[in-house]
């Protein structure tokens, strides 16, 4: 048995070169007579479907049929197309799928059986409610889920995914509801939680990193009084998150005081990452920052804490810097050996789950979660 790498050249590439691998291979053929032998990965980027859907939507029957182990279908966002990618769900060897602008019915859903699935990214990807939870009911093994901007979720529900690690959610305003249960080993919730979502919770009690939560909507966590020893909502401490991001509008009194409140529902925090939202107009804009609020009317009761960062287009101002670090060192905190860093807006590197996995703190790598 041996397995065998597909390429995809882009249309954009050197024509000669586009005759040469077409040469090479076509793409999957029952015209050609060929053993089935398996295929290790199909990667297709930068290229679009459009008048050719069925065409790809054969190669997806075809993938799955030869025991395909990783699909990795990237597109850019001005390409269009809907593919139908209901076979890859029914492929029992498949370990890593990455969907972009595709198409998962409730029929084809309700059918899978992807035993060995580990890693699920669906980008831009139409797929209800029902579907989404028939997939995850099909993928046992699955240990990592990101869902960035998908079309028909007014709710994305995680229910009994008993082997779940990671959990991404990038989403747009349509989403009302974000809600965890019953998943014993999910250890980080990232992403961009922002506008009205409601967030829930429950039986997650190895979860340690959180963020970014953006506080400049009404409600972050929302949800009845949870029973005792249960988390659930904003009314109920969550004790094991230890690294915490935000995003906020220093210059919002409102949304620090919101900030504020939100931290007493993580009274375990050992790692606090702020990001300013705020976009500088002049250097005498009337700035504030967690410090103020810290000293003057809420200040920070983590016991544990041990490290803050601070990122703000602010940071390259060294009289701002110096009237925050003295604010800071006057001011009531529980955990008096805190290390604070101030660190100004920087170039950050793509989001991949193998990058985010190889660090200890999710939100100390540089990688672009809030804006993924």
């Amino acid at each position: 048995m041996f397995t065998r790498y597909v390429p995809i050249i882009p249309k954009n590439s050197n024509p000669k070169k586009r005759r040469r691998e077409r040469k090479r291979w076509r793409g999957p053929s029952r015209d050609r007579a060929t053993p089935a032998t398996p295929v290790a990965l199909f990667r297709l980027s930068r290229t679009s479907f459009r008048g050719r859907v069925p065409a790809a939507e054969a190669w997806f029957r075809q993938l799955a049929a030869k025991c395909v182990r990783e699909v990795s279908l990237c597109f850019s966002p001005e390409w269009c197309h809907d593919a139908l990618a209901d076979p890859l769900l029914g492929c029992p060897t498949l370990q890593v799928l990455a969907l972009g602008k595709c198409h998962l019915s409730d029929a084809g859903a309700s059918a899978a059986a992807a035993a060995a699935l580990t890693e699920l990214t669906l980008s831009e990807t139409c797929i209800s409610e029902a579907a989404l939870q028939s997939v995850l009911s099909g993928c046992p093994a699955l240990r990592s889920l990101v869902l960035k901007h998908v079309h028909g979720l007014q709710r994305i529900r995680v229910s009994s995914c008993r082997s779940l690690v990671l959990l991404g959610v990038w989403h747009y305003k349509q989403l009302d509801e974000i809600t965890v249960e019953d998943a014993p080993c999910l250890e980080r919730l990232l992403g961009n939680m922002r506008l009205n979502a409601a967030i829930t919770i429950t039986g997650a009690p190895k979860l340690t990193a959180f963020g970014y939560a953006v506080v400049s909507i009404p409600h972050l966590f929302h949800g009845e009084r949870a029973p005792q020893g249960v988390n659930k909502g904003l009314r109920a401490p969550i004790h094991s998150v230890k690294i915490l991001a935000i995003s906020v509008k220093f210059s919002s009194k409102k949304d620090m005081e919101k900030v504020m409140s939100l931290l007493d529902s993580f009274p375990c925090l050992e790692t606090l990452h702020f990001q300013s939202s705020d976009y500088r107009s002049g250097a005498d804009k009337d700035y504030t920052t967690v410090s103020d609020y810290n000293q003057k009317r809420y200040p920070i009761r983590a016991h544990v804490l041990q490290f803050m960062r601070i990122q703000s287009e602010m940071c390259d101002v060294p009289k701002w810097v110096t009237e925050q670090q003295n604010l800071l060192s006057q001011s009531n905190m529980a955990s008096l050996e805190a290390e604070v860093v101030f660190e100004g807006m920087k170039q950050r590197k793509d989001f991949t789950t193998e990058g985010v996995n190889a660090l200890s703190d999710p939100f100390d790598g540089g990688i672009n979660i809030l804006g993924h």
